[in-house]
């Protein structure tokens, strides 16, 4: 308790920024440890989500910071990473552009025979671009969509594409409108094993697993995989992915670039779907299979303040909850599994994304060696009162302006 009344006047009383030489001997670490302990006391609803968990945060030399609350998940469980899945398939895919299997812009009908060109039908003008963005006009009426084939043993992952193509909804002008389903990145595989004549198993090995030394990660399926959520991964595993993306290994600094563009901005006339709306207006924008985040913006065109934040992410159902922020040059991931059985139980993922809010602007300070002058009147209240149970909820009442 000691280290961690230190860390506290450390962050809130006035003085000389603290300037470690080495973020991992700043002395804040403690109260860092103090709130991800305390949050394991918190619930949603009377259901606590946050009682296992391991936590890491990095930078370009690599870890300088990790934590375990509980022991049930730690950073060698193996994890079902749901829409976690999304990046690091995403990442993979590019590796097929830098190698110039694939142009972004090109039409999918050069890559997949059956596609159709005719101008009357507007799945012509389909790009990868628009698969990766989720841009592409494939639409669910709920998150994820399904057709009968998807990640099924029995069909072979080309086969399973074309199968979508001809059974997915079909409901927007490519580059219109924004729908989080499964169907893009499943198709965006279709297209690069087509152009590589790998199957999709070598692809992912060639670009995602072996290319990153990756121990203990598979995708359920290995014929015909589920690129937007079969992924089966450890948190070891995904920070190896999360330090070759802050570094420009997986992917280049251009590729990277285009991979963090905002493709849902609607000031460019892109607008969310019915079904994908509430996640744009709670978190953010859309880059290549990932969020940018800008929470509770409405989905309005991203602040000033979020735009120089430069955060990515990709929270999974279950609770992972991986990010990369670009403008402080640091990752950290939240390495959480609390299972649910609806789509529409967003209790782990909001556990983590309310501590992510909450820890962030300390996260940054200790990055940066910048004072921590906080903003949420919780902090203070929560070092006091820590010892009964908190709804997680009161720790976020003022999440927007954590952001700035």
């Amino acid at each position: 308790m000691k280290a961690v009344l230190a860390a506290f006047c450390v962050v809130t009383v006035g003085g000389r920024p603290v300037r470690a030489a080495d973020p991992a001997n700043d002395p804040r670490w403690p109260l860092v440890g103090f709130i991800l302990n305390l949050a394991s006391l918190s619930n949603i609803n009377g259901t606590s989500y946050l009682t296992d968990y391991a936590f890491t945060v990095g930078n370009e030399t690599g870890r300088v910071y990790s934590y375990q609350v509980g022991s049930e998940v730690n950073l060698n469980t193996n994890l079902l990473m749901a829409s976690s899945s999304k990046m690091p398939s995403a990442l993979a895919i590019l590796g097929a552009v830098k190698d110039g299997y694939v142009d972004l812009d090109e039409p999918v009908s050069t890559y997949l025979h059956y596609w159709t060109k005719d101008p009357s039908d507007r799945r012509s003008r389909v790009t990868l671009r628009h698969l990766l963005s989720f841009t592409s006009g494939f639409y669910a009426n709920e998150l994820g969509g399904s057709v009968n084939c998807m990640g099924r043993s029995s069909f072979e992952y080309a086969d399973c594409v074309k199968r979508i193509y001809h059974n997915a909804p079909f409901a927007f002008e490519p580059g219109s409108t924004f729908d989080y389903n499964s169907f893009h990145l499943q198709v965006a595989g279709g297209v690069v094993i087509a152009a590589t004549g790998l199957s999709m198993d070598e692809f992912l090995h060639k670009y995602l697993i072996n290319r990153l030394n990756l121990q203990q990660t598979s995708y359920f399926n290995k014929t015909n995989p589920m690129l937007a959520a079969g992924l089966n991964i450890t948190g070891n595993d995904y920070e190896k992915i999360l330090y070759s993306y802050l570094t420009y290994d997986i992917i280049d600094k251009p590729l990277a670039a285009q991979f963090e563009t905002d493709y849902t901005d609607p000031k460019n006339g892109v607008e969310p779907s019915n079904s994908t709306s509430f996640l744009a207006d709670y978190i953010g924008h859309y880059g290549f299979a990932h969020w940018i985040e800008c929470w509770n913006n409405g989905n309005d065109t991203l602040t000033p303040a979020c735009k120089a934040q430069h955060v990515h992410s990709d929270p999974g159902l279950f609770g992972y909850y991986p990010l990369v922020d670009r403008r402080y040059g640091y990752y950290m991931q939240i390495v959480l599994q609390k299972f649910v059985t609806s789509t529409t139980n967003f209790g782990p993922t909001q556990s983590a994304a309310i501590l992510r809010i909450v820890l962030k602007p300390l996260i940054d300070a200790i990055m940066t060696g910048r004072l921590f002058e906080p903003k949420m009147p919780f902090l203070p209240s929560v070092l006091l009162n820590g010892l009964g149970g908190i709804d997680i909820e009161t720790l976020a009442v003022d999440a927007p302006s954590a952001m700035l």
